[in-house]
């Protein structure tokens, strides 16, 4: 569903194809990306890949957020095989300070070895990592089963968003339900504001759909990216902003997923069940 997916798949053929004296056995982390910002009592999305030998079946991954002195289980998300499983956490700080995420993979020989951490600065700034989005950067997400909602009334679905860093936001990528006719992709303000508009009119299961000028994004501002469907029929995922979603350079909170009912659509502010409606932004600067 997301770019970040094809990313770590490229990672995994990177490590599967290397030959490791010990152990090969490896947690990569999706997000958070390293150096962002999280607040005390807000819960964090850890989420990511793990990977072992073809030949060895995958029990649990680990992750530690205290050097290695406690360790917490992740969910399993999907198993691709035996040997590489998609998994997610949910991080709630209790307290200001960086945090070291780590993780480990398990399997029937006991844990393997300790991955590089991750670095999150509790109750601090963020700090902004290089990410090239010179043509474009997707919003990377991870894995969750896709449902084809049954509902067919008008609505307007999206998800609120921030960028860490200036740039143009150009428009987004969809993950379509049953409904393929024509849609309009739009962004708005915090408050509300029309920012761009785009109509959309092809049968595909995905779309890909630019703005006719891109717009001007900023740090710190909130945005509400989202397409009317004048007949439902849209793809959703259930329990999926469960926490802060950060992968540079966006920044999805809590519930960041939002509707809104209506002939014609409108600025979406209601949510269901921290849902993602799969309307991913997409970025340049």
């Amino acid at each position: 569903m997301s770019r970040l997916w094809v990313a770590i798949a490229a990672a995994t053929l990177v490590l599967s194809g290397t030959a490791h004296a010990q152990d090969d056995r490896r947690v990569v982390i999706g997000t958070p990306t390293t150096g962002a910002a999280a607040e005390v009592g807000v819960p964090i999305l850890v989420t990511g890949l793990s990977i072992a030998p073809t030949t060895v079946a995958i029990t649990a991954t680990e992750l530690t957020f205290d050097g290695g002195a406690t360790w917490v289980t992740a969910e399993v998300l999907r198993d691709h095989d035996p040997s590489r499983v998609d998994w997610r956490y949910v991080h709630t700080p209790t307290a200001a300070g960086d945090v070291a995420v780590a993780g480990r993979v398990v399997t029937a020989s006991g844990a393997g070895p300790t991955g590089a951490p991750v670095v999150v600065h509790v109750g601090g700034a963020a700090v902004t990592q290089p990410v090239n989005c010179a043509t474009r950067c997707e919003l990377g997400t991870y894995y969750k089963d896709v449902v084809d909602d049954p509902d067919r009334e008008p609505v307007e679905v999206g998800m609120r968003f921030q960028v860490d860093r200036p740039g143009q936001l150009l428009g987004a990528s969809l993950g379509r339900g049953a409904y393929r006719g024509p849609i309009s992709l739009r962004l708005w303000s915090k408050s509300g504001v029309l920012l761009a508009e785009q109509p959309w009119d092809h049968p595909g299961l995905m779309a890909e759909i630019d703005f006719p000028t891109p717009v001007a994004v900023e740090p710190g501002h909130d945005y509400v990216i989202s397409y009317y469907t004048p007949q439902g029929g849209y793809a959703t995922s259930e329990d999926f902003f469960i926490g802060t979603l950060v992968r540079a350079p966006f920044i999805a909170p809590p519930g960041a997923g939002v509707y809104h009912y209506g002939v014609g659509g409108g600025f979406p502010t209601d949510s269901w069940h921290d849902s993602t409606y799969w309307v991913l932004p997409e970025f340049r600067g």
